[in-house]
């Protein structure tokens, strides 16, 4: 650029032209030092900037995430470990090679890993990182790892199998039942109806809701609250299923019962009778002819006895039973029956004419002074009867001898002996301890009495 000199004034008054051009030289000399200034700047090759822009520049990244071209900053090298080569570092981008390069690298089918890390303090880190397959990953380590932790991150695909999936749970997550009832869990009728679904359970055998005594695994299926059944299989096989609905009413709930559905075995596979379980309670089978030791089982007609028995079983409608308990060794039979509801009427024993024509006597326990006469002194029980023989020496008003007390009234009683060496009677007091006494005489001569006969028969009930 040149400047142009402008010409000078000239005027007739001398004085005021000098002024004028005075003013014009500084002009000229002021834009010719601005020119300089101007060539200076514009052949100046260094950058200039704002201030606003160097505080930006000096508030921004400074530490480096990527290499200069925007590309990873750390590469992993063949054979190398992702964990080592960036612990020591902060946040930064990393490349890790496909094949069988990488020892921790957790890309699916040694596919090659690009990756991101974010370090708040020395030797602990999180990150993310993706192979070329798509698969995602995040990572973390803490001071005390020895290696970096890999979390597989889910593919769309998988999430869309999830969804797709059983959201409703019909198992426990273990595959297991979905909920265990115990012996002492309320009911499990009035829980199936306020769990609408398909549910699995396992109910435990000593529960009342079951209709034997025996563990259940089941599937319940509900539409609703009211409508649905329950099925099951218990431990000995057999399959029963409860439906769920309304009374003839059509506004209460209510159960239909517990219906097996396949034929169940009276007796096992060989012909024989069906083993018991230890524990079992004979009340609760299903029909059956069984055997068992009977301090095994429960509910039997004897406690503790550990002779073999059979048990035969038959069912009706509504719960109703009959059994029948035979001791093996000697033929002794009882029945019994389970009535409307499951209410269990008792024992009953059957006596047989063997009981009757072959009693076994036994001897009286004799007190102190008293001896046996002309016959053993001996008692035996025949039903509800207590029968007495023989001849007694004895003194009266003391205990004489004894009897068990099984059986016996708990007020005693009380009958009347002839006397033996003249005519008369005395009475004998039977205590409920078993205990016996001679009261009273009434004899045609007292002095002649040489014992008693206790040949009788008395009634217990």
């Amino acid at each position: 650029m040149v400047l142009k000199t402008p010409r000078s004034f000239e005027i007739n008054d001398k004085a005021h032209a000098d002024l004028f051009n005075k003013m014009m030289q500084i002009l000229i000399e002021n834009d010719t030092e601005l020119l300089a200034q101007i060539h200076h700047h514009a052949e100046d090759t260094i950058p200039h900037v704002s201030d606003s822009e160097k505080k930006k520049w000096n508030e921004s990244q400074l530490y480096k995430l990527t290499n200069d071209n925007g590309s990873h900053l750390v590469s992993i090298p063949s054979g190398g470990s992702i964990y080592e080569e960036i612990k020591g570092l902060g946040a930064c981008s990393f490349y890790a090679p496909g094949g069988v390069g990488v020892v921790d690298s957790p890309a699916i089918g040694k596919a090659a890993l690009r990756g991101f890390q974010l370090v708040g303090q020395n030797n602990i880190g999180v990150g993310i990182a993706i192979d070329t397959l798509g698969n995602t990953f995040c990572f973390s380590y803490y001071v005390k790892d020895i290696a970096i932790n890999w979390v597989q991150m889910p593919t769309q695909n998988e999430k869309n199998k999830w969804d797709a999936g059983q959201l409703s749970k019909i198992t426990a997550d273990d595959g297991k039942a979905y909920e265990r009832i115990n012996a002492d869990d309320p009911s499990i009728l009035d829980k199936l109806i306020q769990l609408p679904g398909v549910h699995s359970w396992y109910i435990h055998e000593a529960h009342p809701d079951l209709p034997t005594r025996s563990s259940m695994r089941a599937l319940s299926v509900f539409s609703e609250n009211i409508y649905g059944w329950v099925i099951g299989a218990n431990n000995t096989g057999d399959v029963y299923i409860n439906r769920s609905t309304t009374d003839v009413t059509g506004t209460q709930q209510e159960w239909s019962g517990w219906k097996r559905l396949n034929d169940h075995n009276l007796l096992n596979s060989k012909g024989l009778r069906l083993s018991m379980s230890i524990g079992t309670d004979i009340l609760t089978l299903p029909s059956g002819f069984y055997f068992a030791v009977g301090s095994n089982v429960l509910n039997m007609p004897v406690d503790n006895d550990s002779s073999w028995f059979n048990i035969d079983i038959l069912e009706t409608v509504n719960g109703r039973k009959s059994i029948h308990v035979i001791r093996s060794y000697d033929n002794t039979h009882w029945f019994g029956t389970v009535h409307t509801d499951g209410v269990f009427k008792g024992w009953k024993k059957i006596v047989t004419d063997a009981d009757f024509e072959n009693v076994k006597w036994l001897n009286v326990t004799l007190g102190s002074g008293s001896s046996i006469g002309d016959r053993p002194v001996e008692y035996t029980r025949w039903g509800n009867l207590l029968l007495l023989r023989g001849h007694l020496k004895a003194n009266r008003e003391v205990i004489c001898g004894s009897i068990p007390s099984t059986g016996l009234p708990d007020k005693g009683l009380v009958v009347s002996v002839p006397v033996s060496g003249t005519t008369g009677h005395s009475k004998l007091l039977i205590y409920k301890t078993g205990e016996l006494k001679l009261t009273g005489l009434l004899a045609a001569n007292e002095s002649a009495v040489t014992g008693y006969y206790l040949d009788t028969v008395v009634p217990l009930n």
